[in-house]
Protein backbone atom coordinates (compact mmCIF):
# COMPACT_ATOMS: atom_id res chain seq x y z
CA UNK A 1 0.00 0.00 0.00
CA UNK A 2 1.43 3.34 -0.99
CA UNK A 3 1.37 6.20 1.48
CA UNK A 4 1.95 9.91 1.24
CA UNK A 5 4.42 11.72 3.48
CA UNK A 6 3.66 15.27 2.45
CA UNK A 7 4.76 17.75 5.10
CA UNK A 8 2.07 20.17 6.30
CA UNK A 9 2.75 23.86 5.82
CA UNK A 10 2.02 26.15 8.78
CA UNK A 11 1.72 29.87 9.08
CA UNK A 12 4.43 31.48 11.19
CA UNK A 13 1.74 32.74 13.57
CA UNK A 14 0.38 29.26 14.25
CA UNK A 15 3.80 27.61 14.37
CA UNK A 16 5.10 29.97 17.05
CA UNK A 17 2.03 30.07 19.31
CA UNK A 18 0.40 26.61 19.25
CA UNK A 19 1.14 24.08 21.99
CA UNK A 20 -0.47 20.85 23.18
CA UNK A 21 -0.56 19.79 26.82
CA UNK A 22 -2.28 17.01 28.75
CA UNK A 23 -5.75 18.13 29.73
CA UNK A 24 -6.86 18.29 33.35
CA UNK A 25 -10.35 17.83 34.76
CA UNK A 26 -10.50 21.58 35.39
CA UNK A 27 -10.30 22.06 31.61
CA UNK A 28 -13.39 19.95 30.89
CA UNK A 29 -15.89 22.80 30.68
CA UNK A 30 -13.96 24.90 28.16
CA UNK A 31 -12.94 21.81 26.17
CA UNK A 32 -16.60 20.77 26.00
CA UNK A 33 -17.62 24.22 24.80
CA UNK A 34 -14.98 24.30 22.05
CA UNK A 35 -15.94 20.75 21.06
CA UNK A 36 -19.63 21.61 20.90
CA UNK A 37 -18.96 24.62 18.71
CA UNK A 38 -16.68 22.65 16.40
CA UNK A 39 -19.06 19.76 15.77
CA UNK A 40 -22.14 21.95 15.56
CA UNK A 41 -20.38 23.75 12.72
CA UNK A 42 -20.37 20.48 10.72
CA UNK A 43 -23.78 21.53 9.44
CA UNK A 44 -21.83 23.87 7.16
CA UNK A 45 -19.71 21.04 5.69
CA UNK A 46 -22.20 18.30 4.87
CA UNK A 47 -23.63 17.00 8.15
CA UNK A 48 -27.11 15.48 7.56
CA UNK A 49 -28.40 17.07 10.77
CA UNK A 50 -27.43 18.75 14.04
CA UNK A 51 -25.37 17.01 16.71
CA UNK A 52 -21.97 15.37 17.01
CA UNK A 53 -20.18 12.24 18.21
CA UNK A 54 -21.05 10.71 21.61
CA UNK A 55 -20.39 13.10 24.49
CA UNK A 56 -19.29 16.01 22.34
CA UNK A 57 -21.42 18.45 24.34
CA UNK A 58 -21.14 16.76 27.77
CA UNK A 59 -18.81 18.03 30.49
CA UNK A 60 -19.16 14.71 32.33
CA UNK A 61 -18.15 12.75 29.20
CA UNK A 62 -15.06 14.88 28.69
CA UNK A 63 -14.15 14.76 32.38
CA UNK A 64 -14.26 10.99 32.35
CA UNK A 65 -12.14 10.78 29.19
CA UNK A 66 -9.53 13.10 30.66
CA UNK A 67 -9.04 10.64 33.54
CA UNK A 68 -9.44 7.46 31.45
CA UNK A 69 -6.24 5.42 31.63
CA UNK A 70 -6.71 4.04 28.11
CA UNK A 71 -6.80 7.48 26.50
CA UNK A 72 -4.46 10.45 26.35
CA UNK A 73 -6.49 13.64 26.25
CA UNK A 74 -4.71 16.83 25.17
CA UNK A 75 -5.77 20.45 25.07
CA UNK A 76 -4.69 22.58 22.12
CA UNK A 77 -3.60 26.07 23.16
CA UNK A 78 -2.99 29.24 21.21
CA UNK A 79 -0.92 31.34 23.53
CA UNK A 80 -2.52 30.46 26.86
CA UNK A 81 -6.07 29.94 25.57
CA UNK A 82 -7.67 26.54 24.96
CA UNK A 83 -8.86 26.49 21.36
CA UNK A 84 -9.39 22.75 20.82
CA UNK A 85 -8.68 19.21 21.88
CA UNK A 86 -6.99 16.03 20.70
CA UNK A 87 -7.77 12.56 22.09
CA UNK A 88 -5.33 9.71 21.43
CA UNK A 89 -6.23 6.03 21.82
CA UNK A 90 -3.76 3.16 22.16
CA UNK A 91 -4.33 0.16 19.86
CA UNK A 92 -1.16 -1.70 20.79
CA UNK A 93 2.60 -1.50 20.22
CA UNK A 94 3.38 1.29 17.77
CA UNK A 95 -0.27 1.88 16.86
CA UNK A 96 -2.12 5.02 17.95
CA UNK A 97 -5.51 6.34 16.88
CA UNK A 98 -6.69 9.91 16.76
CA UNK A 99 -10.01 9.27 18.46
CA UNK A 100 -11.09 12.88 18.15
CA UNK A 101 -9.63 16.26 17.21
CA UNK A 102 -11.40 19.60 17.05
CA UNK A 103 -10.67 23.31 16.87
CA UNK A 104 -13.02 26.10 17.91
CA UNK A 105 -14.51 27.43 14.63
CA UNK A 106 -13.28 30.94 15.48
CA UNK A 107 -9.72 29.58 15.08
CA UNK A 108 -10.19 27.33 12.07
CA UNK A 109 -8.19 27.77 8.85
CA UNK A 110 -5.19 29.18 10.70
CA UNK A 111 -2.94 26.10 10.60
CA UNK A 112 -3.80 25.09 14.17
CA UNK A 113 -5.01 21.57 13.36
CA UNK A 114 -1.92 20.82 11.28
CA UNK A 115 0.39 22.13 13.97
CA UNK A 116 -1.42 20.12 16.65
CA UNK A 117 -0.88 16.92 14.65
CA UNK A 118 2.82 17.63 14.25
CA UNK A 119 3.23 18.28 17.97
CA UNK A 120 1.38 15.07 18.83
CA UNK A 121 3.50 13.08 16.37
CA UNK A 122 6.63 14.44 18.02
CA UNK A 123 5.39 13.17 21.38
CA UNK A 124 4.86 9.68 19.92
CA UNK A 125 8.06 9.34 17.94
CA UNK A 126 8.17 5.53 18.22
CA UNK A 127 4.76 5.04 16.63
CA UNK A 128 4.77 3.38 13.20
CA UNK A 129 1.03 3.53 12.45
CA UNK A 130 -1.60 6.23 13.01
CA UNK A 131 -5.27 5.86 12.13
CA UNK A 132 -8.52 7.81 12.36
CA UNK A 133 -12.05 7.85 11.04
CA UNK A 134 -14.30 10.63 9.81
CA UNK A 135 -17.80 10.79 8.25
CA UNK A 136 -17.96 10.29 4.50
CA UNK A 137 -20.02 13.47 4.14
CA UNK A 138 -17.55 15.79 5.87
CA UNK A 139 -16.21 18.23 3.27
CA UNK A 140 -13.75 19.73 5.77
CA UNK A 141 -12.09 16.77 7.49
CA UNK A 142 -11.60 14.41 4.53
CA UNK A 143 -9.36 16.75 2.50
CA UNK A 144 -7.67 17.92 5.72
CA UNK A 145 -6.54 14.40 6.67
CA UNK A 146 -5.40 13.63 3.13
CA UNK A 147 -3.34 16.83 3.19
CA UNK A 148 -1.57 15.53 6.30
CA UNK A 149 -0.56 12.32 4.54
CA UNK A 150 -3.36 10.01 5.68
CA UNK A 151 -4.55 7.46 3.12
CA UNK A 152 -8.05 6.01 3.14
CA UNK A 153 -7.90 2.22 3.63
CA UNK A 154 -11.56 1.43 4.22
CA UNK A 155 -15.02 2.37 5.43
CA UNK A 156 -16.87 1.90 8.71
CA UNK A 157 -20.57 1.34 9.29
CA UNK A 158 -21.28 1.89 12.99
CA UNK A 159 -24.07 4.31 12.09
CA UNK A 160 -26.94 3.08 9.94
CA UNK A 161 -27.57 6.55 8.46
CA UNK A 162 -24.11 7.07 6.94
CA UNK A 163 -20.70 5.46 6.54
CA UNK A 164 -17.32 6.61 7.78
CA UNK A 165 -14.03 6.86 5.92
CA UNK A 166 -11.12 5.21 7.74
CA UNK A 167 -7.62 6.55 7.20
CA UNK A 168 -4.14 5.53 8.25
CA UNK A 169 -0.68 7.05 8.07
CA UNK A 170 2.12 4.50 8.06
CA UNK A 171 5.50 5.66 9.24
CA UNK A 172 7.03 2.25 8.51
CA UNK A 173 6.26 -0.11 5.64
CA UNK A 174 6.89 -3.14 7.87
CA UNK A 175 3.98 -5.28 9.11
CA UNK A 176 2.50 -3.27 12.00
CA UNK A 177 3.67 -4.45 15.42
CA UNK A 178 0.19 -4.18 16.89
CA UNK A 179 -1.43 -6.33 14.21
CA UNK A 180 -1.74 -10.12 14.45
CA UNK A 181 -1.71 -12.88 11.88
CA UNK A 182 -4.55 -15.33 12.38
CA UNK A 183 -2.16 -18.23 12.98
CA UNK A 184 -0.76 -16.29 15.96
CA UNK A 185 -4.13 -15.86 17.73
CA UNK A 186 -4.60 -17.80 20.95
CA UNK A 187 -7.06 -18.24 23.80
CA UNK A 188 -7.72 -15.22 26.05
CA UNK A 189 -6.00 -12.75 23.73
CA UNK A 190 -7.55 -9.26 23.94
CA UNK A 191 -7.13 -5.93 22.12
CA UNK A 192 -6.70 -7.87 18.88
CA UNK A 193 -6.07 -6.07 15.59
CA UNK A 194 -6.34 -8.46 12.65
CA UNK A 195 -7.21 -8.39 8.96
CA UNK A 196 -8.68 -11.09 6.75
CA UNK A 197 -11.29 -12.04 4.20
CA UNK A 198 -14.76 -13.18 5.19
CA UNK A 199 -15.28 -16.56 3.60
CA UNK A 200 -18.78 -17.43 4.78
CA UNK A 201 -21.67 -16.14 6.85
CA UNK A 202 -24.27 -18.34 8.52
CA UNK A 203 -27.94 -17.43 8.61
CA UNK A 204 -28.81 -15.29 11.65
CA UNK A 205 -30.18 -17.14 14.65
CA UNK A 206 -31.58 -15.97 17.97
CA UNK A 207 -30.09 -17.03 21.30
CA UNK A 208 -30.78 -16.05 24.90
CA UNK A 209 -28.13 -14.25 26.96
CA UNK A 210 -26.94 -16.46 29.83
CA UNK A 211 -26.59 -13.38 32.02
CA UNK A 212 -29.78 -11.43 31.33
CA UNK A 213 -32.04 -13.68 29.30
CA UNK A 214 -32.10 -11.02 26.57
CA UNK A 215 -32.73 -12.24 23.03
CA UNK A 216 -29.63 -11.74 20.88
CA UNK A 217 -28.97 -12.23 17.18
CA UNK A 218 -25.92 -14.30 16.26
CA UNK A 219 -24.07 -15.05 13.03
CA UNK A 220 -21.01 -17.25 12.59
CA UNK A 221 -18.46 -16.37 9.92
CA UNK A 222 -15.01 -17.56 8.90
CA UNK A 223 -12.16 -15.06 8.70
CA UNK A 224 -9.13 -16.08 6.65
CA UNK A 225 -5.71 -14.58 5.94
CA UNK A 226 -2.66 -16.09 4.26
CA UNK A 227 -1.70 -17.97 7.45
CA UNK A 228 -4.89 -19.56 8.82
CA UNK A 229 -8.64 -19.26 9.41
CA UNK A 230 -10.73 -18.66 12.53
CA UNK A 231 -14.43 -18.58 13.38
CA UNK A 232 -15.66 -14.99 13.70
CA UNK A 233 -18.71 -14.53 15.93
CA UNK A 234 -20.92 -11.52 15.17
CA UNK A 235 -23.59 -10.22 17.52
CA UNK A 236 -26.57 -7.95 16.87
CA UNK A 237 -25.52 -4.71 15.13
CA UNK A 238 -22.14 -6.18 14.17
CA UNK A 239 -23.95 -8.47 11.72
CA UNK A 240 -24.97 -5.74 9.28
CA UNK A 241 -21.40 -4.39 9.22
CA UNK A 242 -19.88 -7.53 7.69
CA UNK A 243 -20.50 -8.89 4.18
CA UNK A 244 -19.53 -12.24 2.72
CA UNK A 245 -16.30 -12.20 0.70
CA UNK A 246 -15.36 -8.73 2.01
CA UNK A 247 -11.91 -7.94 3.37
CA UNK A 248 -12.06 -6.44 6.84
CA UNK A 249 -9.93 -5.22 9.72
CA UNK A 250 -11.10 -5.83 13.26
CA UNK A 251 -9.84 -3.57 16.04
CA UNK A 252 -10.33 -4.34 19.72
CA UNK A 253 -11.18 -7.97 19.10
CA UNK A 254 -10.78 -10.83 21.55
CA UNK A 255 -10.20 -14.59 21.33
CA UNK A 256 -11.89 -17.24 23.44
CA UNK A 257 -12.15 -21.00 23.26
CA UNK A 258 -15.52 -22.70 22.98
CA UNK A 259 -15.15 -26.43 23.31
CA UNK A 260 -11.91 -27.05 21.48
CA UNK A 261 -12.47 -24.29 18.90
CA UNK A 262 -10.93 -20.83 18.94
CA UNK A 263 -13.39 -18.03 18.25
CA UNK A 264 -12.75 -14.39 17.44
CA UNK A 265 -15.18 -11.81 18.78
CA UNK A 266 -15.48 -8.02 18.62
CA UNK A 267 -15.59 -6.17 21.93
CA UNK A 268 -18.17 -3.56 22.90
CA UNK A 269 -15.65 -0.86 21.93
CA UNK A 270 -14.46 -2.75 18.86
CA UNK A 271 -14.52 -1.59 15.27
CA UNK A 272 -15.08 -3.29 11.93
CA UNK A 273 -13.42 -1.67 8.93
CA UNK A 274 -14.34 -2.82 5.43
CA UNK A 275 -11.07 -2.56 3.53
CA UNK A 276 -10.93 -1.00 0.06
Amino acid sequence: MSTSHAKPVFSMDAATEITVRRAEVEDAAILTETCRRAFDSDLEVGAPGPGGPPGYDSVDWNSHRITNRYLQYYKILKGGDIVGGFIVGDRGPGYQVCERIWVNPAYMRKGIGEKAFQLIWERYSSVDLWALGTPEWNLRTNPFYRKLGFVQIGTTHEYSQWSGNYYERRISHEFPRAMSRIEGLHKDLVSVVVEGQVRSLSSPRTVSSRKTGEQLKLVDAVLTDDTASIKLVLWNDQIRQVSDKSSIRIENGYVKEFGSELQLGISKWGLVITLL
